[in-house]
């Protein structure tokens, strides 16, 4: 088998540099090795980025740039389909203000990539990163059970802890056949949350060997993205993994925007 491999783009801003802290503890995580790609649209740039930005970016010290011309997000999609990248790791956008969205490179690598990608807010720098808390929001359905399990395995090989969230609102419980029905006193979650705790993790163990793996489920009410946001500050959440259907036009994927808008952390989207 070939080495598992990250593949993180760059842009050449100081921005998209906030990916490399990330994808450096990831790899770490994975044992995977870093594939460090620039896209220019006139000429490759990859010694003349590494000279301009090297001496303030240890994580490039001993890595190969690949260097290639054309579109970015045609271009990083036709790599990773050449090297099948265990994760990308990318900056979400390359501007410095907060509370954008992310950029169209970046929103076309999401959809089409056939790997889970993690989006960096380029406000958090070229600080180090730590993974300790891994934030999961949970719906209650079979479909978005079977996509913890990237979320679960990384936990547990970051010996983090797996903070899962089913946030109940108005809609009551999704409709999709099997899912966990939703607490209906969440103002007395003694009467009906152990119940519904101990069947997640039967189902989650069914998927996934949790092994030694520390899971904390939390029980929130009202608007979703605003509790998985107020939640992960209050946490100290590392990392957000968000599942998608893929389904991007309104009214779908409401919370996601909003989380992808707002967190300060990085984001793991998985689809499903």
């Amino acid at each position: 088998m070939s080495e598992p491999v990250i593949l993180v783009p760059l842009d050449g801003s100081t921005q998209a540099l906030a990916s490399l802290p990330v994808a450096k503890v990831l790899g770490e995580i994975e044992r995977a090795a870093l594939h460090i790609l620039h896209v220019g649209e006139h000429e490759p740039a990859g010694e003349g980025l590494r000279s301009r930005l090297g001496r303030e970016v240890p994580e490039l010290d001993g890595l190969t740039i690949d260097a290639r011309v054309g579109t970015p997000s045609v271009e990083i999609l036709r790599v990773a389909a050449e090297i099948k990248p265990r994760l990308i790791v990318m900056c979400k956008h390359s501007s410095a203000e907060r509370g954008k969205m992310p950029g169209r490179t970046a929103m076309k690598v999401l959809h089409d990539a056939s790997c889970s990608v993690v989006l960096v807010p380029p406000g958090r720098g070229a600080t180090p990163w730590h993974l300790h808390h891994v934030l999961v929001p949970h719906d209650g359905t079979p479909t978005t059970s079977a996509a913890l399990r990237p979320a679960a395995e990384l936990a547990e090989h970051a010996h983090a802890e797996l903070l899962v969230v089913h946030v109940t609102d108005i809609r009551g419980a999704p409709a999709e056949p099997g899912s966990l029905t939703t607490p209906r006193y969440v103002d007395q979650p003694q009467h009906e949350w152990p119940a519904w705790s101990t069947e997640f993790l039967n189902r989650l163990s069914s998927i996934c060997p949790l092994g030694h793996l520390h899971v904390r489920l939390l029980l929130a009410h009202g608007d979703i993205a605003a509790e998985i946001l107020r939640l992960s500050e209050k946490r100290s959440t590392d990392l957000i993994v968000l599942a998608w259907r893929g389904r991007w036009e309104a009214p779908h994927a409401a919370a996601m925007k909003a989380i992808l808008r707002e967190a300060h952390c990085p984001i793991m989207v998985v689809h499903i």
